[in-house]
């Protein structure tokens, strides 16, 4: 599965937080009372688990010659921990950055709020909303969609992702995951917000990409499901 002879990129979601776990029951309410733009919140016993199975599945992969020489993270608090997890079923160290870049879509003066709370509390701004569409409408104080995209773009080119000479680990938020399948699975704008929308990529789900020498370029090649830990569906082919 993994060739020690080829580069690889590994983007994973942390494990569940307190907030993810409060997420369904709460989201047809006014404000969530755990808001995942919330930097502190941690992770739940849950979300532990799901970072040390990644950690393990990650383990019997790159060891050796495949060997992570390098990851990233962000300063949430649940994206630490994940890292932290993560790491401690190695059998080696890794050098790791710690990078705002990697960090989830800010919502600004929404942070809190569902989309019921600003429709009623600012009717003007859901307006602007509904005719800009979620790509393109930011929020006050926050980004759109194409301000995450430009971010994490400049992240993989300042840190020289697709030119690094081992195999690298990022650990961040599932909004950050679409955008590197946007930029190298071809991932459309549509597909991205729908995905996003449903939670289709998973706590604890992680992607593996294969850098192609030959086209200079990056390839979705596997992905890990947490959900399915265990199974030999956990992976598949991309």
């Amino acid at each position: 599965m993994i060739d020690s002879k080829k580069r690889y990129l590994v983007v994973a979601r942390h494990g569940q937080s307190f907030a993810n776990r409060r997420l369904k029951k709460e989201k047809n309410g006014i404000k969530y009372s755990l808001a995942g733009s919330d930097t502190s919140i941690g992770l739940t016993a849950r979300g532990k688990n799901q970072a040390r199975n990644s950690g393990a599945a990650l383990q019997k992969l790159f060891f050796g010659e495949c060997r992570f020489r390098r990851m990233y993270a962000n300063r949430f608090e649940r994206v630490r921990q994940s890292g932290l997890l993560i790491r401690s079923r190695f059998d080696y160290s890794v050098e790791c950055v710690e990078d705002k870049r990697l960090e989830k879509r800010s919502y600004g003066k929404f942070w809190n709020l569902t989309y019921r709370g600003v429709q009623e509390l600012y009717a003007d701004e859901y307006a602007l909303f509904q005719s800009q569409g979620p790509l393109l409408y930011r929020p006050p104080g926050g980004e759109n969609y194409f301000d995450l995209f430009e971010r994490v773009r400049e992240f993989c080119d300042e840190q020289q992702i697709s030119s690094f000479s081992g195999n690298q680990l990022v650990v961040t938020s599932s909004a950050v995951m679409l955008t590197f399948r946007r930029l190298y699975a071809g991932l459309s704008d549509a597909e991205l917000v729908e995905q996003y929308e449903s939670m289709q990529i998973g706590n604890g789900d992680f992607d593996i990409y294969e850098f192609d020498e030959g086209l200079g370029t990056w390839k979705l090649k596997y992905i890990f499901a947490a959900k399915l830990a265990g199974r030999p569906q956990a992976f598949r082919a991309a």
